[in-house]
């Protein structure tokens, strides 16, 4: 194991040129910052790489200019955006969102985040959510021992090697933060990972402010896993990691106890389809597709967000029209969306059995037989109930998205409307046309149905 491990870091752990450079560029900013007048108190740098914790090629610095906690927040937006912006002059950037406006860009290679913040006591005194990133930081840098940022790279690795890693809407799985405080609490990454693979749905990981304190505070939210913030106790870390992605770590940590392999860590290249082999897998299911275009200019947390919306509404509505839809996937390479749909049948026969109350029911019976629809055979009784045959509006699901796609052009998410102006439904033969590239990747995976890590 220990041989597996230092081979594993070898490989992601930040070079010394790595390091020295990025902590050159933060410095450079830094004094850039302390020699512009203003209402600002100074810069601080948070996020994995502030703490040693990032993995090597990752580029991102989180930088956090701190006000006073008086100044009202337009004054705080305006002041953060003119002294972020005298930072970018000659760099690429854009404006991003998150409770307020911030500026990102691109500085000599990395990707640059200037976030004007709040000087505050406590991560629970947060004006707002970006407040409590500083203590986060704090946190983590009083409580690492020797050894265990290693061990949080390891962990990091292993999660995004099983594709189990990020807060994003994209992944919905875990953030760094949440896979850091696993190693506060467990000491090391195999310890760690047992524990992940003894994990039930509901495990809470507490630190501050008790379980049943927690088991209250979320009981309606049905999460799969509760890490409680320690800076911020009303906050679940864990709070966007989905089932599929929890039930992932702990069947990857179970088969990774049994088989320590550095295929956990890495994915292997997938291995692309030829596509007659591909054509005669399509021929043995039932599938239609969505292909849009991927909207520009927007936050892919919110882009994410509003598509995944859309795909639950587009399984949901056609299974209000009888089709059942088996499985769905979401792909994107940031030029072209694409939604496949996996479906029990194409067509549906015209008649469609509707079962209705016990034939006891007098009344019940009576409102059931008066409602007004064609009726094909009935009424009889089947099992003690009535049944009745009725004539489907749609038969064939092709239209029946197309109806969805007709009435969610209209809907008010922009990512939505940009996403469908140009949309098509794909039939099988379409899909075969669009086999290239990273989609056909993402299809070989699909349809050989097997984790990466397997």
């Amino acid at each position: 194991m220990n041989s597996l491990y230092k081979k594993v870091l070898a490989k992601i752990t930040p070079s010394k040129k790595e390091l020295l450079a990025e902590k050159k560029l933060v410095e450079e900013i830094r004094a850039k910052i302390a020699k512009i007048e203003g209402k600002h108190s100074h810069l601080e740098w948070c996020g994995s790489s502030a703490r040693g914790t990032h993995l090597a090629g990752d580029k991102d610095l989180d930088l956090f200019i701190m006000f006073d906690k008086q100044l009202p927040e337009s004054e705080l937006e305006v002041e953060g955006l003119r002294i972020a912006k005298s930072i970018f002059r000659g760099h690429t950037w854009e404006m991003a969102y998150s409770q307020h406006p911030y500026i990102r860009g691109v500085i000599k290679g990395f990707e640059v985040e200037i976030v004007p913040s709040y000087i505050v006591s406590n991560g629970s005194e947060k004006q707002s959510a970006v407040d409590r990133t500083p203590f986060h930081n704090k946190y983590l840098l009083e409580k690492y021992k020797n050894g265990q940022r290693e061990d949080a790279r390891l962990l990091k690795q292993f999660l995004k090697g099983i594709n189990a890693y990020g807060a994003d809407l994209k992944n919905c799985a875990l953030p760094g933060y949440g896979v850091e405080l696993l190693i506060i609490e467990y000491g090391n990454f195999e310890n760690a990972v047992k524990a992940i693979s003894k994990m039930k749905l509901g495990h809470i990981l507490d630190f501050e402010s008790g379980k049943e304190r927690a088991k209250e505070l979320f009981k309606d939210n049905n999460y799969p896993l509760i890490i409680i913030d320690p800076v911020d106790a009303n906050r679940n870390v864990a709070s966007a990691l989905s089932l599929t992605q929890f039930e992932r770590m702990v069947f990857a940590a179970q088969l990774f106890l049994k088989n320590p392999h550095e295929k956990f860590f890495f994915q292997k290249a997938t291995r692309t389809m030829n596509k007659e082999k591909v054509k005669q897998m399509l021929t043995k299911k039932e599938m239609l597709a969505i292909v849009g275009n991927f909207p520009k200019k927007m936050l892919p947390d919110i882009i994410w967000g509003q598509l995944r919306r859309f795909e639950k509404k587009c399984c949901t509505y056609l299974h209000e029209k009888d089709f059942l839809v088996l499985r769905s996937e979401l792909w994107s390479n940031e030029k072209k969306v694409i939604l496949l749909l996996e479906l029990e049948t194409l067509i549906l026969q015209k008649a469609k059995r509707v079962i209705g109350p016990m034939a006891s029911d007098s009344e019940n019976c009576k409102r059931f037989l008066e409602k007004k629809r064609k009726i094909l055979s009935g009424p009889r009784v089947e099992n003690g109930r009535i049944v009745i045959e009725i004539e489907r509006e749609e038969t064939n699901s092709r239209k029946v998205l197309a109806e969805f796609i007709k009435a969610e052009k209209k809907d008010d998410k922009k990512a939505i409307q940009i996403m469908l102006s140009r949309s098509k439904i794909l039939s099988e033969a379409n899909i075969i046309a669009e086999y290239k590239g990273e989609f056909a990747q993402m299809l070989s995976n699909y349809l050989e149905g097997k984790e990466i890590f397997e």
